[in-house]
C-alpha cells in the first residue's frame, strides 16, 4: 500500500513539473507572437474646422449673395 502511494505521488509530482515547464516555455512564445502582430486599425484623418473671418462670411451670407433676386 505504501509503495502505491509513493508511486502515485511521484507520478503527480512529475506531471505538475511537466505542466510547469510547458507553461514556462509557452508564455514567452505566445507573448512574442502577440507582440509581433501588426495593428490593422485604419488611421482616422483629423478634422480641421475653418473659422470665418467675420460674421458676414457665414453660410447663409454666402448663399444670400449668390442668389439672384
Amino acid at each position: 500500500m505504501k509503495k502505491d502511494a509513493i508511486s502515485t505521488g511521484l507520478f503527480i509530482a512529475i506531471g505538475f513539473l511537466c505542466v510547469a515547464i510547458v507553461i514556462a516555455v509557452l508564455i514567452p512564445v505566445v507573448r512574442d507572437v502577440i507582440d509581433a502582430t501588426d495593428d490593422n486599425k485604419p488611421t482616422i484623418p483629423g478634422v480641421t474646422f475653418i473659422q470665418p473671418l467675420d460674421s458676414s462670411q457665414t453660410a447663409t451670407a454666402r448663399v444670400l449673395t449668390h442668389t439672384s433676386v
